[in-house]
């Protein structure tokens, strides 16, 4: 079954890194999915939902005059949880700064759909979180 949950994450994140195919994007999600943004210090502490999360995304992508978003690597942990490493780099929209970024996102796969996604500022502080730091 843990290869299936990879598979899930990955396909997702292949469809979000597209840009194109939102409704796509969202479908991997389950409909009460949960992003839980308490650990990465900012303002949001959680969302629920697909069409707010997709809101969310939205906003945030839409602050960049170019973006990417690349997978690092995904590390499968056991009982549905699976690690992705990943880099967002872009160009801000209104300063023109350039952005780069690496975090880690901890997703929970539940019959086949993502159920929660809980975002890390480092991929350490994730697995710490789990028990499976070394």
């Amino acid at each position: 079954m843990s290869k299936e949950q990879v598979e899930v994450v990955r396909t997702h994140l292949e469809a979000f890194r597209s840009l194109r195919d939102a409704l796509r994007t969202l479908s991997f999600l389950d409909p009460h999915v949960v992003l839980d943004l308490s650990r990465t210090g900012g303002d949001e502490e959680a969302i629920y939902g697909r069409e707010p999360i997709a809101e969310f995304m939205r906003r945030w992508i839409g602050t960049f005059a170019e973006y990417r978003y690349e997978v690092e690597r995904l590390t499968d942990l056991g009982s549905g949880a699976v690690l992705a490493a990943v880099t967002e780099t872009g160009r801000g929209k209104g300063s023109g700064v350039p952005v780069t970024r690496s975090f880690a996102t901890l997703y929970t796969v539940i019959d086949g759909k993502i159920a929660r996604m809980t975002v890390f500022r480092t991929e350490q502080e994730a697995l710490e979180a789990t028990g499976l730091a070394e």
